[in-house]
């Protein structure tokens, strides 16, 4: 996992920390990623639904950098969810990064309409969470990224695959 140094913390474009909502409609699961996501440095927004997650971006759209949704959200398809943000003016190119527990049951045609910036499988290590978010928040911010699949290994998970979706 990142240490504390600065070396290992997510940044805005601005320099400022990153604002991420968290979808997740696990507590559990909500709580264990928002302490990751704030270990990297970021505030993190968790909410229990896609509905909720709509209303946070229609009301505050300036502070959300980034979206991780959990796909098997339960008041609402997390692809369409994803689609739905997409469509908010000023959150078309809105890094998502969906979590999903068979990323391989995700069809491609409606990955690429999502336009997500990457992609995890649980489980997922905190070194594959921060990669993706990193290359996420970079890619956003005009830095090159060269990532594009890649298969990580981690002691949680065998199949961790991260793709980030061409531009």
């Amino acid at each position: 996992m990142p240490s504390e140094t600065s070396a290992h913390r997510l940044h805005a474009a601005d320099g400022r920390k990153p604002h991420v909502v968290i979808v997740d409609g696990d507590p559990a699961n909500a709580t264990v990623t928002s302490l990751l996501v704030e270990q990297f440095g970021c505030t993190a927004i968790a909410v229990p639904s896609g509905e909720a997650a709509l209303a946070l971006l229609r009301s505050n759209r300036e502070i959300v950098d980034l979206a991780l949704i959990d796909l098997a959200i339960r008041d609402m398809d997390g692809i369409v969810a994803a689609l739905l943000m997409r469509e908010m003016k000023d959150r078309h190119d809105m890094p998502i990064i969906p979590l999903a527990s068979q990323y391989d049951d995700l069809s491609a045609s409606r990955s690429r309409a999502a336009r997500f910036s990457s992609g995890l499988t649980k489980p997922y290590s905190p070194r594959q969470l921060f990669i993706v978010m990193n290359a996420a928040l970079r890619h956003r911010d005009g830095a090159p990224s060269t990532l594009r699949s890649m298969q990580l290994s981690g002691p949680q998970s065998a199949k961790g695959r991260v793709e980030l979706g061409a531009k």
